[in-house]
């Protein structure tokens, strides 16, 4: 019933999806290693929408490690763990609750005992800038442990590359970049576990560096963020873009000419303009819901999250409530040619950006 319930669930956020974005492009996954113990580590700049993207692109099922603040509501922890969600403690969340994580570990150790895989973002936290940040060590102890308690296993580590053309924007692209698996034995040392765990870390981070954009220079990252932008390059695309970055940050002279130039905004076609309008009349009660709930969002980086939740859970709902009243008056053919041309226009408004 679990499994039927997850495969519910995941068909219908998958959906929801491929309205939500232009394109979703996933490469590299014909290599991940088949029914065995993986640990999928990701670069995170997206809120959830990061770990719904990679659980709906796999074939297999995943487990998904996230912030424990995310569980305090009974019904999002009932949610939450139904879809195979378990939560992860950081100190913010308080000393004492460090502990709980021991029994986290336990959980992912039995799971990989399975042959099944668990998904895990190293770098603890989300964030706008295109960059991969420092990781944390917590994904090198649930490695080591499970070799620790089952030394006769092997384990697998996946690296995934998330890259977005705009994170705060609905209707845009995303590709998905899983790196070439290796394995965490060959990194595993219990006579010296501080090198153990810096080999692995630096393992990832460089593997996450060519899977995602990378920009180095914080004091400069929004210009040649602009320059990219303008310049066209395909942040879906990373090995092109980082090497583009690259020639930019060996040409300072060149980002310091950018510094206060006024990048130039594409206006909208009557036609694309047009099939917004459409869209927003015909979608009115769940933009006026959306606009309410915006207010309440305090991380900007949550706002797609949010929007993207509430689009699933609201748009469909209200598009059948009203070719509900679209049969009442005109019959039910009227009705269901109402909820399938709504349906239609939103999947054409994605194609207008």
């Amino acid at each position: 019933m679990k499994y039927l319930w997850y495969k519910t669930i995941r068909s219908y956020v998958h959906i929801g999806l491929l309205f939500y974005f232009r394109k979703i492009k996933v490469f590299g996954h014909e290599s991940i290693p088949k029914d065995k113990p993986i640990l999928f580590v990701a670069n995170h700049r997206n809120g959830l929408i990061d770990p719904i993207l990679i659980a709906t692109a796999p074939l297999q099922i995943l487990h998904f490690l996230t912030r424990a603040s995310a569980f305090k509501n009974p019904i999002a922890d009932f949610l939450l763990r139904s879809i195979n969600m378990l939560p992860v403690y950081r100190i913010r969340d308080g000393k004492d609750s460090i502990a709980k994580n021991q029994e986290i570990f336990e959980a992912c150790y039995e799971i990989f005992a399975k042959g099944e895989s668990v998904l895990i973002f190293p770098e603890g936290n989300h964030g706008l800038p295109r960059r991969v940040r420092p990781l944390s060590k917590g994904f090198t102890r649930i490695a080591y442990g499970f070799l620790d308690k089952y030394p006769d296993k092997e384990l697998y580590v996946v690296p995934i590359g998330l890259n977005y053309t705009n994170i705060l924007r609905p209707f845009r692209d995303v590709s998905l970049y899983y790196g070439k698996a290796f394995l965490a034995n060959d990194y595993y040392n219990p006579s010296d576990e501080n090198q153990a765990i810096d080999a692995l870390k630096s393992r990832v981070y460089e593997d996450l560096k060519v899977l995602t954009t990378h920009i180095e220079n914080l004091d400069q990252h929004d210009v040649i963020e602009n320059i990219l932008k303008e310049e066209k390059i395909d942040f879906l695309v990373p090995n092109a873009t980082n090497a583009h970055i690259q020639q930019l940050e060996q040409n300072p002279q060149e980002i310091e000419n950018h510094k206060f130039q006024k990048f130039s905004k594409r206006s909208k076609s009557i036609w694309q303009s047009f099939i917004s309008v459409v869209f927003i009349i015909n979608t009115i009660f769940p933009i006026l819901i959306w606009q309410f709930i915006k207010t309440k969002v305090k991380d900007i980086v949550m706002l797609s999250t949010s929007r993207f939740g509430a689009s699933v859970a609201l748009i469909p709902f209200f598009y059948l409530i009203q070719a509900g009243i679209v049969t009442c008056f005109f019959g039910w053919l009227w009705g269901v040619l109402y909820f399938v041309l709504s349906l239609a226009w939103t999947l054409m408004r994605k194609y207008i950006h």
